[in-house]
């Protein structure tokens, strides 16, 4: 055998080593971070994020299909960034790599993004007062119908507290009562229809009754008989 055939020879032997030592790719398994903003609302551009690097985007379903390398039970810890107007959870979300019977079913983890802002509808029934100012931080927001009716829609946080008032100061409603009154509401972290219930009567006003005219009365005078 030449010197080349065995320099190739031997390096042919490397090579077969070197490749047989390197260890196998580490399998893949499919998980699906599924993202809603409520329940059963699925929130489409929540961005998901691994060692600070994003992995994955949330579809018009709120699902981000992800590939994932390691070995079974390894677990991993993924961020989910929500749209601007939702609140990102502070914790990342731990998935563990599992072996599934069916792979077009990947195990699904679910994530909670509610909304920052929270739609409330107040609908007002102001029995017996009729065409009424509706306030909201001192400011008319809306008026009583012919029956007392009317609805409020406002954008609020959750957890806050705020105050509607029925303004009876015009005149004319100076009988009503009560007079000003003012309801106290809290905002729940969901959207919400509030009620609004007021009963008025009218207060019951004085009679004056004017006394009749008395004339003048002479004293001392004498009669024609005296």
């Amino acid at each position: 055998m030449t010197r080349a055939l065995l320099a190739s020879a031997l390096l042919a032997l490397l090579v077969g080593a070197t490749t047989s030592c390197q260890e196998p790719p580490l399998p893949q398994f499919a998980v699906v971070i599924r993202v809603e903003s409520d329940p059963d609302v699925p929130l489409p551009g929540a961005i998901i994020n691994r060692d600070n690097k994003d992995v994955g985007t949330t579809d018009a379903e709120g699902r981000a299909k992800l590939t994932v390398r390691g070995h079974e039970g390894t677990a991993f810890d993924y961020f989910v960034r929500c749209p601007a107007d939702y609140e990102s959870p502070p914790k990342p979300i731990t998935v563990v790599l599992r072996q599934v019977v069916d792979k077009n079913k990947p195990p699904e983890y679910p994530v909670a993004c509610p909304p920052s802002i929270r739609r409330v509808v107040v609908a007002v029934r102001a029995e017996g007062g009729p065409n009424l100012p509706v306030t909201y931080l001192q400011q008319r927001v809306a008026t009583t119908d012919a029956s007392g009716a009317a609805t409020i829609l406002l954008n609020m946080r959750p957890g806050d507290q705020f105050e509607l008032g029925l303004d009876t100061s015009m005149k004319g409603y100076e009988r009503l009562r009560p007079q000003n009154p003012i309801f106290a509401f809290s905002v729940k972290p969901k959207d919400e229809v509030l009620n609004l219930n007021a009963k008025f009567a009218l207060a019951k006003g004085k009679i004056f009754y004017k006394a009749k005219p008395i004339g003048p009365v002479l004293i001392g005078k004498k009669s024609d008989d005296d």
